[in-house]
């Protein structure tokens, strides 16, 4: 079928591309029903349909990186379901689909994945190639979608199963942005303070020879401290010191990790919402691979993937060994105390009924809204915390300042007595 480029407004913005259609006119109204109006529309000839889009190299260097987001996945994946449910063959879609791809990584994934189907490879076994990319729930579902001749249904339901992840990882960025810009805030005005305010009282004090309280004592020597180049670059050492040597601990030692990881789940606020969040993901998978025919097995195994946190990961293992001695999955959940009794409440209801994948998704809408419940709440309870915890610092560093001076306006209202003789 001819391949037709375009170039045209959409919304008010340029955009550019290709589009397969039988003749001119055909892709006009399809450009048409896509809101785009063409402003150029020319016929590709066999040899520029198959050639690759250009990668921008500057001085022989490939400018843009490699690396595709989980959204870039996700357009690549909701094009192809657009095009295969309009009856397009998987290559001739792949073909477009490399056309219209702006960054290297797509245009170098579309092309081997075009190359392999040339070879008569499969299009799930082309997608394992690229592990960083397309997980195992993807090539399963695909896979699910290949031998059961519906692609384009199974596509969509990667699409919907993405976009979630997408939607939960932002929530959570987003609850955990505002307490860290906060607390930055926080520290940069204590520092600031520290070294610009407090050794202009040192020297008021100094001058005057005023006796100073403990705790003012405690923080100009503080200020001292910082300001000393010596001593601010053995703090700064051994904070940086102290943040590597965590993160490399965390990333190979098992107990540093474990550790680690069962404190995330136990923060206040915070613990519970990534839990949520996991618990969504995990029922979302499970959901997904099960009404594409995976077995429980490999489905477990799967499910414990979208997560990186030990406990839940192992929990799901221990799991996936019980199921082969024939016991319920609700009951394997239930013994499992990282996961609530809600999760396995629900699973008996899919179990009498025959219909677990669809408890599974129900089971995902219901923690997708919790995650999304938990997110205001936590923003409705940070924000005032921090207002006073940060004003809380500043009026500590101000009281400990004045100290002094009130201790002496003190010690001058008070009457002397008389002496009596």
């Amino acid at each position: 079928m001819p391949q037709f480029s375009y170039s045209g407004l959409q919304a008010g913005k340029k955009v550019n591309g290709a589009i397969v259609a039988n003749n001119r006119i055909d892709a006009g109204k399809k450009l048409k029903n896509q809101k785009i109006i063409a402003t150029s529309l020319n016929q590709l000839k066999d040899n520029d349909a198959d050639a690759d889009p250009e990668i921008k190299t500057f001085l022989g260097m490939q400018i843009s990186s490699d690396k595709l987001s989980s959204v870039d996945i996700m357009l690549f994946t909701k094009k192809l379901e657009t095009m295969i449910k309009a009856d397009l063959p998987i290559m001739e879609a792949l073909k477009l689909a490399r056309r219209q791809a702006t960054k290297p990584g797509l245009i170098k994934v579309t092309k081997t994945i075009i190359e392999d189907l040339n070879q008569g490879k499969t299009f799930s076994s082309s997608l394992g190639k690229f592990p960083q990319y397309f997980d195992d729930s993807y090539i399963n579902m695909v896979k699910a979608g290949e031998s059961s001749g519906t692609l384009a249904t199974f596509l969509r339901k990667i699409v919907d199963l993405v976009e979630k992840n997408i939607k939960i990882v932002k929530d959570i960025k987003g609850a955990l942005t505002y307490p860290i810009i906060l607390l930055t805030v926080a520290l940069l005005v204590t520092v600031v303070m520290l070294v610009k305010v407090v050794p202009v009282f040192q020297e008021i004090y100094e001058s005057i020879g005023v006796e100073l309280p403990a705790a003012t004592q405690k923080v100009i020597g503080l200020s001292e401290f910082l300001q000393d180049p010596s001593r601010g670059g053995v703090l700064f050492l051994t904070v940086a010191i102290i943040i590597s040597s965590s993160i490399y601990l965390n990333k190979k030692v098992y107990g540093v990790k474990k550790f680690f990881h069962t404190l995330i789940l136990k923060l206040p606020a915070f613990g519970p919402l990534v839990k949520k969040s996991i618990y969504a993901k995990v029922a979302l998978v499970l959901a997904n691979l099960l009404g594409a025919g995976v077995s429980i097995i490999e489905a477990l195994e799967i499910s414990s993937k979208v997560t990186s946190n030990i406990l839940v990961r192992e929990a799901i293992g221990r799991i996936q060994k019980e199921i082969l001695t024939g016991k319920n999955l609700s009951a394997l959940f239930a013994s499992e105390k990282i996961f609530p009794l809600e999760f396995s409440e629900f699973m008996k209801v899919g179990e009498k009924t025959g219909s677990v994948d669809e408890m599974f998704n129900s089971i995902s809408i219901y923690y997708e809204a919790e995650v999304d419940n938990a997110v205001g709440a936590l923003k409705q309870f940070i924000e005032p915390v921090m207002i006073v915890f940060i004003g809380g610092i500043i009026a500590g560093l101000l009281l400990t300042l004045y100290q002094p001076i009130f201790l002496s306006l003190i010690h001058i209202s008070e009457p002397t007595r008389p002496l009596y003789i």
